[in-house]
């Protein structure tokens, strides 16, 4: 009985209310209804020579082994930074376990000229995980590569489950839930003298969020606000000097976790990563 008014409570009642009480209460993520499939707001860099690929995975044949050879067909949805749903693509996988989809390729009909975000939700069958309260969600690796930083693609995977879709909702449901609270995230990474870096934020919640971006060294404190739609995307650019100290970012908001993506750009390299 307790665990099931517990399921209730976090399924129907906001997280900042439950975080009043207790703050062991608190979900970064609504539960969506149980016919739902998920997905991570994927980020789709496209602009300057980025290049986007995605590493699809059979999973009707890693969860149900005896349907081998069976087709998926998946659908991915593509959305400006600003929000704005752009269209649709279906891909259909053949029974290989891993399918590698270039999604620079997939849009070039589509003339997207600026980066984005991208959303990869499967078939919404009856899943055996449904009966131990599960959901299939899409958080997979996606790849990165630049021909001007060197040959070597950069793979990270899915950072967040920020978007349901399901035959019972009229409409896809934002997952991210917030707090009531100012809430900091610490980036793990110190941003180091002679490199350039790139921060991706989304906002996978129903309402604006206001973030502030806190960098410091050990001689100043910067700050940059910066207010983002329901599924925004910002990129946030720091080059730091060979002569530079040492960067270190806070990020203050209401979001539970707001974690960027980051990109680390060497002089003849890259990286990417959660922060």
């Amino acid at each position: 009985m307790k665990q099931y008014l517990k399921h209730y409570l976090k399924k129907n009642v906001p997280a900042r209310w439950l975080e009043l009480f207790s703050y062991k209460a608190v979900s970064m993520t609504k539960i969506p209804p149980t016919d739902a499939v998920i997905s991570d707001l994927f980020v789709l860099r496209i602009e300057d020579g980025w290049e986007t690929i995605f590493e699809c995975l059979q999973l009707e044949t890693l969860l149900n082994p005896s349907k081998k050879g069976d087709i998926q067909t998946l659908i991915f949805c593509f959305y400006t930074k600003t929000g704005q749903f752009i269209k649709e693509r279906k891909v259909t996988l053949q029974n290989e376990i891993k399918t590698t989809i270039n999604i620079n390729q997939l849009v070039e009909d589509l003339t997207i000229e600026e980066d984005g975000l991208f959303a990869i939700f499967h078939p919404q069958k009856k899943y055996w995980i449904r009966q131990h309260d599960s959901f299939l969600a899409e958080r997979g690796y996606i790849g990165y590569a630049n021909s001007r930083l060197g040959p070597i693609k950069g793979y990270v995977h899915g950072n967040l489950d920020a978007i349901a879709r399901s035959d019972s909702l009229r409409t896809d449901l934002l997952l991210g839930n917030y707090s009531f609270f100012k809430k900091e995230y610490r980036l793990q990474h110190s941003l180091e003298p002679g490199n350039n870096y790139e921060l991706y934020l989304v906002n996978p919640t129903l309402t604006k969020q206001r973030f502030n971006l806190v960098q410091k060294t050990n001689q100043k404190e910067d700050r940059i606000k910066v207010d983002l739609p329901p599924m925004g995307l910002y990129k946030y650019v720091k080059a730091v000097d060979k002569n530079e100290d040492t960067t270190f970012i806070i990020i203050e908001s209401k979001l539970y976790l707001a974690r960027p993506v980051v990109f680390k750009i060497m002089p003849l390299s890259f990286d990417v990563f959660h922060g």
